[in-house]
């Protein structure tokens, strides 16, 4: 009989307490409209630099854009979706495709997703651990067996 009211109470619990899990949840996690973004990340210092303005050196490595082919200066938002340019050079001044979207009335770029051109070819732009075949999105080591993730741009196919 103990173990049938202890069930019924855990039960009561759970369905007690579901609708603020739910809701909990959901919070935050607003849809939003992407679309594409073409240019090249650098780093917003020497776009000030071009203008006469010097940033100051410890906000530099905390700053980069998306320059598109007309002159459009998109500052990225250092989040998740441009970790990688922030932590690896090698990705600046490349031709890129970011999928994001412009956060409010700004032109601060939120990206979701990252594609490099290579030979006027789409690639998708990642990293990869051959050791546990993980891919990530970050250039960090691997967070199941320590290695080395390795750049990777894979053409995307027609």
């Amino acid at each position: 009989m103990k173990l049938h009211k202890r069930f019924g109470i855990c039960l009561a619990l759970v369905f007690g307490l579901s609708p603020l899990l739910i809701g909990r949840a959901g919070e935050g996690a607003k849809a939003f409209k992407t679309q594409y973004y073409n240019g090249k990340v650098v780093d917003v210092a020497s776009i000030l630099a071009k203008q006469g303005v010097k940033l100051d050196a410890d906000a530099a490595p905390s700053w980069l854009a998306l320059v598109t082919n007309d002159g459009t200066v998109y500052p990225l938002i250092k989040d998740e979706g441009t970790r990688m340019f922030f932590q690896d050079p090698v990705l600046r001044n490349k031709s890129v495709r970011l999928t994001g979207r412009l956060v409010g009335k700004t032109n601060l770029l939120q990206v979701v997703n990252v594609h490099s051109y290579r030979q006027g070819k789409l690639h998708e732009v990642y990293y990869w651990c051959d050791i546990c075949a993980i891919k990530g999105y970050e250039k960090v080591k691997c967070g199941c067996c320590g290695g080395p993730m390795e750049l990777r741009e894979v053409r995307v196919k027609d």
